[in-house]
């Protein structure tokens, strides 16, 4: 009280030789990031001394520039919403404590302009974040969060029924979904504080009730800022793809193959082809036991979409055509090895997006060493006739695949 009334004599002063004007309030937001149940401030994590650093230099500004008065200081403390109705308060009460004992301790604030909110779960901010992501069951969780908060019982406690409800899709994959990509930044606390600048100029007829009377006023703590500080980019998870060729299969050659992201636009991919039978008549046959391992580079951070790659190819062969002639690998021990181009498309076909649709075609160089033989019917090995050497230049891939996707787990805890 005693800092107020000086500041009013002060400005009485000023009165006798000048007029006092009042600009538009200006509000300053400073936010700090917390670690899971925690509850105190460390500067290594989230960028949090950098922030740290923010509001020091602020409050120096404060201190040393007297035309800057605060008007209004908001205090929330908030909570990611996975633990319970009694936890999330109790984490947002310290966590708004913790700042704002760090703030005053750095300027003079009265009682009589602040406000506070230990009890808030930033469900906007998870809104927003949820409506310009890709993630799976979109549509779902924000239905969800549309919902009235009701609090029902849970394990002990209570606990919000959107949450239980948010649980319980796809057996808590989208929760622990949830958890990876935005809760972190929920795990906070700021203070938003409200400046009004006084300017001075010379001009008379101005009384000082004018002053002490102008109209303060605050935002409340539930709002989207017109600007917001970056945050940590989205959680990225690789996945894992188990496939197979329909054309290969309609061929009754067997394969399976798998695919693995190795980063944003970039994957592995690994098909085994099998085929050890006849068609129908023993001089019929496209026998094989090939791979063809590929790296991929997708046009889409999400790996999907359209995509290039580059294969090896390796591939034992034992071919006949119904006609008078067989061929194979050369004495059955040298396979076919060269490489190529391929350019493909792969989409989602179901609800949850793990079902894919693939389509591909690749060209490669092949040198090729291989027997020619009589193909005589009903007859396991018709008499050699020639080896012969010849490179192969043409397509060497073409696929309709199916594949379902798999989330790669990662080592460690959270």
């Amino acid at each position: 009280m005693q800092m107020k009334k000086y500041c009013l004599l002060l400005l009485g002063l000023l009165v006798c030789v000048g007029k006092v004007y009042s600009q538009k309030n200006e509000y300053h937001e400073f936010r700090v990031i917390f670690k899971v149940n925690r509850i105190n401030i460390e500067r290594s994590f989230a960028r949090n001394d950098q922030r740290m650093q923010e509001i020091v230099d602020f409050l120096k500004e404060l201190n040393e520039d007297k035309s800057m008065q605060i008007v209004g200081v908001n205090f929330c403390g908030a909570a990611s919403p996975e633990g319970s109705d009694k936890l999330n308060r109790w984490l947002a009460k310290n966590r708004l404590q913790a700042l704002e004992k760090i703030i005053r301790r750095g300027v003079d604030i009265p009682d009589s302009i602040i406000t506070r909110n230990d009890s808030y779960i930033p469900w906007n901010y998870l809104k927003t974040q949820i409506e310009k992501s890709d993630l799976y069951y979109k549509d779902e969780v924000l239905a969800i969060l549309q919902e009235d908060s009701v609090q029902v019982k849970y394990h002990g406690g209570t606990q919000d029924r959107r949450i239980i409800r948010l649980k319980g899709l796809e057996n808590g994959k989208i929760w622990k979904d949830l958890f990876k990509r935005f809760f972190t930044e929920m795990r906070n606390a700021y203070a938003i504080i409200t400046i009004r600048r006084i300017k001075i100029e010379p001009i008379a007829g101005f009384t000082l009730p004018d002053l002490v009377n102008m109209p303060m006023v605050m935002k409340p703590c539930d709002y989207t800022p017109q600007w917001q500080e970056p945050t940590s980019p989205t959680v990225w998870t690789p996945k894992l793809y188990l496939k197979t060729n329909a054309l290969a299969l309609g061929m009754a050659i067997s394969n399976i193959g798998v695919e693995a992201d190795l980063g944003k636009h970039v994957s592995v991919t690994l098909p085994i082809y099998y085929s050890a039978w006849n068609y129908f008549k023993s001089t019929i046959k496209f026998r094989t036991l090939a791979i063809q391992p590929e790296i991929r580079y997708w046009f889409s951070g999400k790996n999907d979409g359209l995509f290039t790659g580059a294969h090896i190819g390796i591939s034992y062969f034992n071919f006949a055509f119904d006609g008078d002639y067989r061929y194979q690998d050369y004495k059955g021990k040298t396979p076919a090895i060269g490489y190529g181009l391929s350019i493909g498309y792969r989409l989602p076909i179901s609800k949850n997006n793990r079902w894919k649709l693939e389509f591909s075609v690749g060209a490669g160089y092949y040198p090729i060493h291989y027997d020619k033989f009589h193909n005589t019917p009903n007859v396991k090995d018709g008499l050699l006739i020639s080896d012969h050497k010849k490179k192969y230049w043409g397509i060497d891939q073409a696929a309709i695949t199916f594949s379902y996707m798999f989330d790669q787990k990662k080592k460690g805890g959270k």
